[in-house]
């Protein structure tokens, strides 16, 4: 799966860096505050009209991870994607919180020097820009919309099998993943606190970038199974509904993201036979299975699995880059290696 958004973004933006610096602006709300007012599975289904469009996991793209990349005028973005089962559809939003409105702007501005000209209505939030441009694959015809509401840009990437994707489609997409942040400023989100003792302990190898409970359905999109359906019914069968995730920068690479998944069986033998099922290689003497898995995009392309079970709990890390469709760096193999076995430690009581 591709972001062919963020691509887009850094050259729209590596002209700010050299221009501007970062001031305070009007919204302060954190990244948790913006992952609340994205709209969660039930909502694109309905938007959609198919109930096999299923959600994956969130990532919190703060610092420091890319930092040496990220523009100073970006405070953070907060990403989610959206798979459309039985088809390469899918559907990419990313909203960007800029210093300042002016910031936001720019990066319109830029938007508009990079991919032409754009039809601006219907209008949506502040400003509006829509685009169709070519792709390939199963999914070959994609868009792109770049929204502003104050000193925020939503940018949302739909790759579609069909041609005919029309600026009103669009218009309303854009409409239901721009439309609460009208009201942003009032959005405090209080998520239910995650247990930290659920996640990696902490440590010098990663930073923790946000944590959540998730449906059970985002952890399935995000092991990039082919069978997905099969496997939400196993799990379900298995009293799994929700898992929790943690998201994290690499520290010795921070274009590298890690993201954890922990799933809870009724029984340690159950943990163990899922470990054992969905691990990409042999357990090593710690009892961790790894391996490189591809995941499309360039030859080369792929990720690092590390599975592994400790007592009634199945684990899961995945280290890649910030930038999917591309390769994930062997920086990631020994670092996450070391949580794997400090996480299956913890999880055993040693903390």
């Amino acid at each position: 799966m591709t972001r062919p958004w963020h691509a887009a973004a850094l050259v729209a933006l590596a002209a700010l860096a050299a221009s501007c610096t970062a001031s305070s602006g009007g919204f302060n709300g954190r990244p948790a505050d913006i992952y609340s007012v994205i709209p969660r599975m039930a909502d694109v289904r309905s938007l959609m009209g198919d109930s096999n469009w299923w959600a994956g996991v969130p990532s919190f793209e703060v610092r420091p991870l890319d930092a040496e990349t990220t523009p100073a005028v970006e405070r953070y973005s907060v990403s989610q994607e959206y798979l459309h089962l039985g088809t390469a559809e899918q559907l990419l939003v990313r909203y960007t919180v800029y210093d300042k409105v002016s910031s936001a702007t720019s990066a319109m501005s830029s938007y508009q020097t990079n991919f032409g000209t754009s039809p601006t209505t219907p209008k949506v939030g502040d400003q509006v820009l829509y685009y169709g441009l070519a792709g390939s694959g199963g999914a070959p015809f994609v868009t792109r919309t770049f929204v502003r509401v104050g000193q925020i840009v939503v940018a949302i990437v739909w790759s579609r099998k069909e041609r005919g994707t029309t600026v009103q489609m669009l218009a309303r997409n854009a409409q239901k993943f721009a439309s609460a942040l009208k009201d942003v400023s009032k959005a405090h989100a209080t998520p239910p606190p995650v247990d930290a003792n659920l996640l990696p302990p902490p440590g010098l190898d990663i930073t923790l970038l946000g944590a959540s409970e998730l449906p059970v359905e985002a952890f399935v999109v995000m092991i990039l199974t082919a069978l997905p359906d099969t496997v939400l019914a196993l799990l379900h069968e298995n009293g799994v509904n929700t898992f929790t995730y943690g998201d994290y920068a690499l520290n010795n690479d921070t274009h590298m993201e890690v993201q954890t998944g922990l799933l809870k069986f009724p029984t340690s033998a159950d943990a163990a036979d899922w470990a054992s099922t969905f691990g990409p290689g042999t357990p090593d003497s710690q009892g961790i299975s790894s391996g490189y898995i591809p995941s499309g995009g360039t030859p080369a392309a792929g990720v690092y699995h590390y599975v592994f079970s400790a007592g009634p709990y199945g684990a899961l890390i995945i280290c890649k880059s910030s930038i999917d469709g591309e390769a994930a760096s062997r920086e990631c193999e020994d670092p996450v290696h070391n949580t794997a076995v400090a996480w299956k430690l913890g999880l055993g009581g040693l903390r």
